[in-house]
């Protein structure tokens, strides 16, 4: 095992007291980035800066019948024949609330063979897309399927 502290970034020596952490996509580029809030200091940005090398499609759910963020939605998703699938969640940390958005990483495919989504009572849809871009956002509402 080897000690990278050094190597990742100059935030990673300091000491400070965080109480607060928020995941989101700061700047839409399909990688994950970290907002820690500090206790009596300016929150700290953690920006990923990994290497891009994979797909993504990012989606934002948007209710009509159900919840508007569409919390307890089942995604279920097709990539080069292999299925998976995620349960919406809303939340985050101590006085945080992380980005609402999904990022699906696709690895090396270019495209996402489908998507299902089965909103959340009280609704009984389920929506299915086969057309979603590739490294970008796009906003799936209740209903509007393929």
């Amino acid at each position: 095992m080897r000690n990278v502290r050094s190597e990742a970034g100059a935030v990673f020596p300091e000491v400070f007291s965080a109480r607060g952490l928020a995941i989101g996509d700061y700047n839409n580029d399909g990688r994950p980035d970290l907002l820690v809030g500090v206790n009596g200091g300016a929150p700290v940005l953690l920006r990923n800066q990994s290497r891009q090398s994979n797909h993504w499609v990012g989606i934002r759910l948007q209710g009509l019948k159900c919840n508007r963020d569409a919390i307890g939605a089942l995604l279920s998703w097709s990539v080069a024949g292999v299925k998976r699938s995620r349960l919406k969640t809303g939340g985050g940390s101590y006085l945080s609330s992380h980005d609402p958005r999904e990022v699906i990483g696709l690895g090396s495919a270019t495209g996402l063979d489908w998507l299902e989504i089965r909103w959340p009572g009280p609704s009984t849809r389920v929506d299915r897309f086969t057309k979603l871009e590739t490294g970008k956002y796009t906003t799936l509402i209740e209903g509007s399927g393929d």
